[in-house]
């Protein structure tokens, strides 16, 4: 409990300095997010920015079973125009059946190669490495890694869209080495009004070895643009199949300065 306790003040203690940035973003780029749909974004952070991005909380059920997570953090920093760097930090899992703790870090590299500052498209590559740095019963203990290619562009009436493509190797859970997966997702945007958006996405996973699996999920929420540079965002992650977990809500914010 005082695992729980701990990461939930570390969690508020991060929203709360979040809501305290009132920078002026005149020369920043618009603020594009990784979250809350799992497409990611192909526009880098301004270099000399940071950028967090926090799931404050999810809770996944999946055949009667609960799981929870209590502050994920995405932190970025710009490298240059087109290259910024990641730090994906799971702050604590719980897993159904008893394991809990802090998860393995992802390490990231975004470049864009087209359309960070001008166009209605934009491409970027982002290879990434996993580190075995989690709890007992939480991480893979196993290096894993992968690429990502997100695309997106504008439509009309006030449409923007994403596809991505990621190709990945990951610890068999039977212990003989690793396997490849494939995921791919298609996401949909639409500001609503001058502060609220709202985005529609499926994803489909496959994955290979001991425990081959073929996940579908249709994700959904809303955003609150606070200012330039703060973002809300709620929502849920539907399963589709039988291998896919059943239902995730979440929340989270993001923070350019």
């Amino acid at each position: 409990m005082q695992n729980i306790k701990s990461t939930t003040i570390a969690a508020m203690a991060v929203a709360a300095g979040f809501s305290q940035i009132t920078l002026g973003a005149e020369n920043l780029r618009p603020l594009s997010t990784d979250r809350p749909d799992a497409t990611e974004s192909p526009y880098t952070v301004d270099a000399g920015h940071f950028q967090f991005e926090l799931e404050i909380g999810s809770m996944t059920r999946n055949g009667g079973e609960t799981s929870y997570g209590l502050g994920e953090l995405n932190a970025k920093y710009g490298l240059d125009t087109w290259t910024d760097v990641q730090f994906v930090l799971p702050l604590y899992n719980h897993i159904a059946g008893g394991a809990e703790g802090f998860g393995d870090m992802q390490i990231r590299v975004k470049r864009n190669l087209w359309g960070n500052d001008e166009g209605e498209m934009a491409l970027a590559v982002m290879p990434f490495i996993q580190l075995p740095t989690g709890a007992d019963g939480i991480s893979s203990d196993e290096v894993e890694g992968g690429i990502i290619v997100p695309l997106g562009f504008q439509g009309a009436g006030g449409w923007s869209y994403g596809v991505q493509a990621e190709l990945g190797v990951i610890a068999d859970n039977a212990g003989s080495g690793h396997n490849f997966y494939i995921l791919n997702s298609a996401t949909a945007a639409r500001v609503l009004t001058e502060k609220i958006g709202v985005f529609f996405e499926l994803v489909s996973i496959f994955s290979e070895g001991s425990e081959a699996s073929s996940e579908y999920y249709f994700n959904s929420g809303l955003t609150y643009g606070v200012t330039d540079t703060l973002q809300l965002d709620g929502g849920v992650r539907v399963g589709l199949s039988s291998d896919s977990e059943d239902f995730t809500p979440f929340v989270g914010v993001s923070a350019k300065f």
